[in-house]
């Protein structure tokens, strides 16, 4: 009988096992979780921190039961591998079981990602904000302080500061950068959100942390020094590829190197979500989106192709939506410096328009920005900053720029006119006219 060995069950590695159980009934699969939860969304951590719900069960789509007696996937968690002799075809893992060793005739690696850290004299009070096993500890702890230093003003270090100032918490974040969230929005965008957000947080921009002190009591940075009672390091994530590095060919980017169709460079051994490697549709090279729709994918495609049908994973667009209060904030494809730097020429065009009709009542503001090629005219990226109706339009310019379309091929795309919700001429159709210099 085949036997299928999965190296983490988060999103990726659970689609993979159930997908693979789908097309092959009778093949014997082991989950090997470090934690006490599979199929869970580390994207509601900040959510829980806000006290938004109180069952840390909620994380989890479905529990290591349910895989065990409905799927029946063998899901062993609070058990981390400890090595892997690809030779052999060989795990070793330890756990609450103790020592224990399982063969393979396929692998899949879905190790996730890991928080990019700081050095720091002591940690009693430094947190970082990554897997829902340890959001309950986090909250109580946070709960507890009052003036918070969040270091990083990307996606993370934002839904920080939302969640915190609505526990009424003194909120001082440090970003290297010029505004926030400057690696998901340029300039016109990322200043509108940074102003907003500038309402309810302290913030200090263009700083550089270079020492945590006290145990996370006392940042240093290259411009002054803070006293707080805690500080949450929100500077981003890394693949977590420790237990393969060496042994399994990693690419450009970090992440494990995948061909279309999952498999690392052992035919039998996959990989799959936020450890591993996927191409750029926009550009043709190697790019790493840590985010869970593409994990899921990508899994999803890994275990079809164990379970023997074949399929592609086509590879990323770099969708990314989040909120901070009343704003959601989302972007697709490349930034126009990106764009510059994989040899485009890019031309744009941003506009603020509304969300409905003129005469129906409860309008909000909208700002959107395109980002074409100017010689071949396809769409490269967008950018939405609005009070509704952002992700259906951000979810639209990410199928277009998927499939190639040039500015004329999105101008025609027949969207759905509500006066409720749109308008005749939709904001981003609006701001495809302005490239096209109506």
């Amino acid at each position: 009988m085949e036997k299928l060995v999965v190296i983490g069950g988060g999103a990726a590695g659970m689609s993979a096992s159930s997908r693979a159980r789908r097309l092959k009934p009778q093949i014997e699969i082991e989950v090997f979780e470090a934690t006490k939860m599979v199929s869970h969304a580390p994207c509601g951590i900040p959510y829980f921190v806000e006290g938004l719900f109180d069952d840390e069960n909620l994380f989890m789509t479905y529990t290591p039961q349910f895989f065990i007696e409905n799927r029946r996937i063998n899901v062993r968690i609070n058990t981390r591998v400890t090595e892997i002799d690809l030779s052999s075809r060989v795990v070793y893992a330890e756990g609450k079981d103790g020592k224990m060793k399982s063969e393979y005739d396929y692998l899949v690696i879905s190790t996730g990602s890991k928080p990019k850290g700081l050095p720091s004299e002591g940690n009693d009070r430094v947190f970082y904000i990554h897997h829902p096993a340890e959001a309950v500890s986090l909250r109580q702890k946070l709960w507890s302080l009052n003036t918070i230093a969040i270091i990083g003003g990307g996606i993370l270090g934002v839904e920080a500061a939302e969640a915190l100032t609505q526990r009424d918490k003194k909120i001082l974040l440090i970003h290297r950068g010029e505004y926030l969230l400057n690696k998901s929005l340029d300039q016109e965008l990322g200043k509108l959100i940074t102003e907003r957000i500038s309402r309810d947080v302290e913030l200090r921009l263009g700083e550089g942390v270079t020492e945590i002190k006290q145990g996370g009591r006392l940042i240093i940075t290259d411009k002054g020094k803070y006293e707080v009672d805690g500080t949450i390091i929100a500077i981003g994530v890394e693949p977590n590829v420790d237990l393969v590095k060496g042994k399994i060919q990693l690419g450009t980017t970090g992440a494990i190197k995948v061909d279309e169709y999952m498999r690392t460079n052992y035919r039998e051994v996959y990989s799959a979500g936020d450890n591993t490697e996927s191409v750029n549709i926009v550009t043709g090279r190697p790019y790493w989106v840590p985010f869970a729709p593409v994990a899921n994918k990508m899994g999803y495609v890994a275990g079809s192709n164990i379970g023997g049908e074949p399929m592609k994973f086509p590879g990323v667009v770099n969708t990314q939506i989040t909120k901070y209060k009343e704003y959601y904030i989302g972007r697709v494809g490349l930034q126009e410096e990106e764009a510059k730097k994989y040899g485009f020429h890019p031309v744009s065009a941003t506009i603020t328009g509304k969300t409905r009709a003129r005469y129906y009542p409860g309008a909000k503001d909208i700002h959107v920005k395109v980002i074409a090629d100017e010689e071949t005219k396809r769409i490269l990226g967008a950018q939405i900053v609005g009070e509704e109706e952002v992700l259906g339009r951000i979810d639209m310019m990410a199928a277009a720029i998927m499939k190639g379309f040039t500015i004329e091929d999105t101008f025609f795309i027949e969207m759905g006119y509500l006066p409720a919700i749109s308008r005749v001429w939709d904001p981003v159709i609006v701001a495809i006219r302005k490239i096209m210099k109506d």
